[in-house]
């Protein structure tokens, strides 16, 4: 029997290879069906790894991480007891939602949002998802009055911020509303995998040193530029993280995701400086994705990516297209039950990789 497994990206790397013996092919593929970063780390980042790489890969790292955890706390503003690492964002979901959430309760979610979430509740810990379902005439905008009419009776409300695959985030004020108008019973969790690419959004991280319920879920992959190094962590109650760290197991995050992770946060400017590029390059983006015929709309970003929407339910069809040419997007259809076909994410990346893209695009709209 076939394991159920949630729907990601990531097809191109059957272009380069599965095996690694053909690692050189990773030129030839624009992976925009995943949301890594276009850009490289930080260069004391590389730096420090190839300086000692040899010793790096056959050295266990700190059992529990306590250099990154200091150095994300410093860098966050957060007591250290409020911190606790894992292997990306994921490895902590699959950690923590058994502890929050059983068979027979509710969860409220966001329509559309990152697959992940709603596999993992349904189809692991069989927990009924209840969706609140955005508005693409609104601009897929989540509303306070709609989260709080759909998450009553709910155990836990999760939210992406800025959200995939939409690109909109929510204001501090939205976050503060929630946790005031939602019973104590109710937690609250908080993905901001993408909220470094939307400079000036205030992360909910400093509220959860005064509301218990509050978990932030953060990665240090995709805006560091780390992500096959697999580094995360979650800023919540020093008693939340208590309760999970017997659980956490030693060693979660390998050595060299550690160092790269707290060089990556030694350098905010670089990484601010990459931020702006990619809003110049989304905008660029957005207007030459909106010129094809074939597009209806594509949605507003503050983050790396872009949604559009196209007119006719093609999607599958149009990524496959873009695939023989080596360009590799994102079928929505397992992020939403609305979506039937018509709509399509892609990665924004350097500037002539986005050229490719838009190219690939129109061909295969055209077709």
């Amino acid at each position: 029997m076939s394991p159920v497994r949630a729907v990601h990206g990531g097809a191109f790397f059957d272009a380069v290879g599965t095996d690694f013996q053909t690692l050189e092919r990773s030129g030839e593929v624009v992976n925009a069906d995943v949301l890594d970063a276009w850009y490289d780390p930080a260069p004391g980042v590389l730096e420090a790894l190839r300086a000692h790489l040899a010793w790096l890969v056959k050295t266990s790292p700190p059992t529990h991480g306590e250099g990154l955890v200091q150095a994300i706390a410093d860098a966050r503003g957060l007591d250290p007891s409020s911190v606790l690492l894992g292997a990306g964002t994921s490895s902590l979901m699959y950690l923590a939602f058994p502890r929050l959430v059983a068979p027979g309760d509710r969860v409220c979610v966001l329509d559309p949002m990152y697959g992940e979430y709603s596999h993992i509740f349904e189809h692991v810990l069989g927990v009924e998802t209840v969706r609140c379902e955005l508005d693409p005439d609104d601009g897929f905008r989540p509303r306070l009055e709609a989260l709080l009419r759909a998450a009553k009776g709910c155990r836990l409300v999760v939210l992406v911020n800025p959200n995939s695959p939409t690109g909109v985030h929510v204001d501090r004020a939205l976050v503060e509303g929630l946790l005031s108008g939602l019973p104590s019973e109710t937690r609250v969790w908080i993905d901001e995998t993408y909220i470094d690419f939307a400079p000036g959004t205030p992360s909910a991280e400093p509220l959860v040193g005064t509301d218990p319920r509050l978990t932030v879920a953060k990665s240090l992959s995709k805006f560091y530029a780390l992500s096959g190094l697999r580094a995360g962590y979650l800023a919540t109650s020093p008693q939340f993280v208590a309760d999970l760290a017997p659980m956490s197991p030693p060693w979660s995050v390998g050595l060299l995701a550690q160092v790269a992770a707290v060089e990556a946060l030694r350098d905010p400017g670089y990484y601010a400086a990459r931020a702006e590029e990619t809003a110049v390059l989304r905008g660029s983006m957005a207007e030459a994705l909106a010129a094809l015929p074939g597009v209806t709309r594509v949605f507003d970003s503050v983050a790396n990516f872009l949604l559009f929407e196209l007119v006719r339910p093609l999607a599958a069809s149009v990524c496959a297209a873009t695939a023989t040419t080596g360009v590799f997007l994102r079928d929505c259809d397992s992020l939403s039950p609305r979506f039937q076909g018509r709509y399509v994410r892609t990665a924004v990346k350097g500037e002539a990789e986005n050229a490719r893209i838009v190219a690939a695009l129109a061909a295969a709209l055209a077709g």
